[in-house]
Parts: C-alpha cells; sequence; structure tokens
C-alpha cells in the first residue's frame, strides 16, 4: 500500500508546473539596467514592448503615493533582444 501513495505522489509532483520566479522590477529600474548593455531603451519603448507582447504588468503605490509599473526583467530582456537583433546590431 506504501508504494502505491508513493506512485500517486510522484505523478501529483508532476502535474504541478514550478512557480516562476518573482523578477518583477520598476520600468525606470529596468531602462538603467538596459542602459548599461550599449543598446540602452527608455522607459516609453519598454512600454510599447509591454503593450505589443502583451506582457503583464503590475501596478503598485509606493508609500508616498506615487504609482509604479512593475514588469518581469526576463520577459522585457527577451523584447529587448528581438529589438537589438531587429536593428541589426553586431553581437558584443
Amino acid at each position: 500500500m506504501a508504494a502505491r501513495s508513493r506512485e500517486y505522489a510522484m505523478a501529483i509532483e508532476q502535474l504541478v508546473p514550478a512557480p516562476a520566479p518573482n523578477d518583477l522590477m520598476p520600468l525606470q529600474d529596468i531602462a538603467d539596467l538596459l542602459g548599461q548593455t550599449g543598446h540602452p531603451a527608455s522607459v516609453s519603448t519598454i512600454r510599447r514592448w509591454i503593450a505589443a507582447d502583451g506582457l503583464p504588468t503590475v501596478r503598485r503605490r509606493s508609500a508616498g503615493g506615487w504609482r509604479k509599473d512593475y514588469a518581469s526583467v526576463s520577459d522585457v530582456l527577451l523584447a529587448h533582444r528581438d529589438w537589438v537583433c531587429a536593428k541589426g546590431f553586431d553581437e558584443p
């Protein structure tokens, strides 16, 4: 009987996907990071990528009441890669 419960537990573990890493950052911080790559992108450009690719964003209020939009750094990096390749920039 113990062997059966072990088999069921393993089958269930494979059905549950691993949670995505929480890599949300404010758009301005992402723009600052991309500025260090040699292929900078402004916040408005990042917003265009988010809209074009349908990337999820989260809006949070800071302690001072300011709104900040957060996006996944890994999603924006993929959009940045596509943008750099489309522009025809050489690989570093």
